[in-house]
């Protein structure tokens, strides 16, 4: 896919000024839901915003169309962003999908597009980020994981798996990084406000879990916090308040947890 730059109206001067106050924050997945709710907040805290995203929409200062899944259009970003402006201070992982259905329903195709998104594209930006953050011992990445990531939900398999992937990778790397100024963080929401449910394979159902979702404003606060913290992990519960603890639990009690979620998605779980 071809890198594209859709403008937003502000003058390259004026971004320029920003640059030198502020710093850089990429955000992927920036069109919508956490990604946008991160935008909008980096820019209060002064932030110069780049959104990526497929669409090309949003409210960054600039916004890039480009796939994350992409190796090519990922390096472009980057090359992008750096000849412009010279550095790249934060990075947020958050572009990503999920299908739905037992696994042996759900295509094939769409989910390994799903776990290129998920988790290469995360590992495709990551490795092309760290280095430059590495020469200036500065830094931030912040991978917006999921609760999923702790337990294998029989109806968003893949999507469960990717994530833990994601955790895996996140938690691997901010160990590898300890003594340098380049900060990691994995943040783990529970069910959120965005259009998650958007995707074709959610059609003709009901999953329970969005009457306790919270906005998407609060998971941007959490990637606020990890930026400013470097805190390996950091949850952003449901309404319910508990589940990073029973989940956490639950990956020594899984058969509990199926239970759990057969009651939560209303769907039989076939152990």
């Amino acid at each position: 896919m071809r890198l594209r730059l859709v403008s937003k109206g502000t003058c390259f001067s004026s971004l320029l000024e920003l640059a030198s106050e502020g710093k850089i924050a990429v955000v992927t997945g920036s069109s919508k839901g956490i990604g946008l709710a991160t935008v909008r907040l980096l820019k209060e805290k002064g932030f110069v915003t780049i959104g990526v995203s497929r669409s090309g929409g949003g409210e960054a200062h600039e916004e890039l169309r480009a796939d994350v899944s992409s190796k090519e259009d990922v390096r472009r970003v980057v090359d992008y962003v750096v000849s412009k402006y010279g550095k790249i201070d934060v990075l947020v992982n958050n572009a990503g999908f999920g299908v739905y259905g037992y696994f042996w329903e759900t295509p094939l195709d769409e989910e390994e597009y799903e776990v290129k998104t998920l988790l290469l594209g995360v590992i495709y930006f990551t490795k092309s980020v760290l280095p430059l953050m590495l020469r200036r011992n500065y830094g931030a990445i912040v991978n917006v994981v999921s609760e999923a990531a702790y337990v294998s939900m029989p109806t968003l398999l893949v999507y469960s798996s990717a994530k833990a992937a994601v955790a895996h990778f996140t938690n691997g790397l901010w160990a590898s990084l300890k003594g340098t100024n380049v900060k990691v963080s994995g943040v783990y929401p529970g069910p959120v406000k965005t259009d998650f449910t958007s995707h074709p394979s959610f059609k003709n159902t009901e999953p329970k879990f969005n009457s306790l979702a919270v906005p998407p404003e609060k998971v941007a606060k959490a990637v606020w916090k990890a930026i400013r913290t470097g805190k390996r992990e950091i949850y952003v519960p449901s309404k319910l308040l508990i589940e990073p603890y029973f989940l956490k639990l639950a990956l020594s009690f899984q058969s509990l947890t199926y239970f759990v979620q057969r009651s939560i998605y209303g769907k039989k779980v076939i152990f």
